[in-house]
């Protein structure tokens, strides 16, 4: 991956719309034995070979090892909420989708280091979701019911400590994506160069470590031959959550 330096010059910047959300994460936390977290309702997923092109720039926040089918099968462990967890999974060749509410186990403290490990014995789609590799699959979870909206994101993991979290991009025709931290490091996201990419089409993998602990504010910026198209700002809050 290239380093970019700390300073971009951009000629002619439009005015840009900004996204804000909020990434609760824990690198140290995820050593402790989550709760198991209980499916609200039916499970909801389809497949389908034709299908529309996500409407978001940001369409999943993980640590790196939790994107793909098997640790999606497994459960993925996540920070609990307050009350629900609405927990979204597409593949990067859009034939996969679902999106689901689970409630808050009896014991779970948001904010409090609690982990809930989110099950997926509903599907009925296991083994396509089996095949799909580490990248080829986005989840995205916010500590509400899917039925309400919210810009805050509680980061997935398969349960291991992590030292990187992706950030997976739908770049709507840009060529040059890449991310900025608040202290000015910045590097190139990578593309995705081979395989559908129908979802997303870009990757942000960001050491853990460069954004430090506490809150921490990330943007991720988009490029056409050089031409802004937008950027999305990020916060994102490292440690156990207050």
């Amino acid at each position: 991956m290239q380093i970019l330096p700390p300073t971009r010059i951009l000629a002619n910047i439009p005015v840009h719309i900004v996204l804000s959300t909020c990434v609760l994460v824990s690198a140290q936390a995820y050593s402790a034995t989550p709760l198991r977290a209980e499916l609200a309702g039916d499970f909801h997923e389809t497949v389908q070979e034709d299908v529309a092109v996500s409407g978001s720039v940001v369409v999943g926040v993980a640590a790196t090892s939790a994107l793909s089918g098997e640790a999606t099968l497994a459960g993925l462990v996540i920070p609990a909420s307050e009350d629900s967890i609405c927990l979204t999974v597409l593949s990067r060749d859009g034939v996969y989708f679902s999106r689901n509410t689970y409630r808050m186990p009896d014991g779970a403290m948001a904010g409090g280091g609690t982990l809930v490990v989110l099950p997926f014995d509903g599907t009925k789609e296991r083994d396509l979701i089996s095949h799909y590799p580490l990248g080829d699959l986005a989840v995205r979870a916010s500590p509400v019911g899917c039925e309400q909206s919210s810009g805050t994101y509680l980061v997935a993991t398969n349960g291991s400590e992590f030292d990187t979290i992706d950030v997976l991009v739908n770049a709507f025709g840009a060529n040059a994506v890449y991310y900025r931290t608040a202290d000015g490091a910045e590097a190139d996201c990578d593309e995705f160069t081979e395989g559908r990419r129908t979802s997303y089409d870009y990757r942000c993998t960001i050491p853990v470590d460069v954004l430090g602990t506490g809150h921490r504010q990330l943007t991720i910026e988009r490029e056409r031959y050089g031409r802004p198209l937008g950027k999305v700002q990020i916060e994102l809050q490292l440690g156990s959550a207050q």
